[in-house]
């Protein structure tokens, strides 16, 4: 996730990937996803990277320009609750509590899901 806005993002963002590739004997195909808040935090410095960027490796994803909030997985929808304004926010997670309560079985470890909105909540 980047939710600030930082000109060197995707140099240290490919670097990483490709040094665990050095690293490690896995011999299975790589994506990455990463996760914005909106386009204003996505970086312009992006020209070296172009490539990379459109070859289907890499998913740019924009938190706010997701259609349905309830159609949405419940992790995604966590992941949303952080560029909610406080207001919104607390309806979207009284919803978002019913259905990890109602979608999640114990084997996903829904408690561990809830902790997490309680912090995000906490930290609004």
């Amino acid at each position: 996730m980047q939710f600030q806005k930082d000109d060197n993002f995707y140099g240290r963002f490919f670097a990483e990937i490709f040094l665990y590739l050095s690293k490690t004997n896995l011999t299975n195909d790589w994506h990455g996803v990463i996760i914005y808040p909106n386009r204003q935090v996505e970086t312009d410095n992006i020209q070296r990277y172009q490539d990379m960027l459109t070859s289907g490796r890499v998913i740019r994803l924009y938190l706010d320009e997701l259609e349905n909030l309830n159609q949405t997985s419940v992790g995604l929808t966590t992941v949303q609750l952080i560029t909610l304004p406080k207001g919104e926010a607390i309806d979207a997670t009284r919803q978002l509590i019913q259905r990890v309560r109602n979608e999640l079985t114990p084997d996903q470890k829904p408690e561990e899901l809830l902790q997490l909105i309680e912090t995000v909540l906490v930290y609004k």
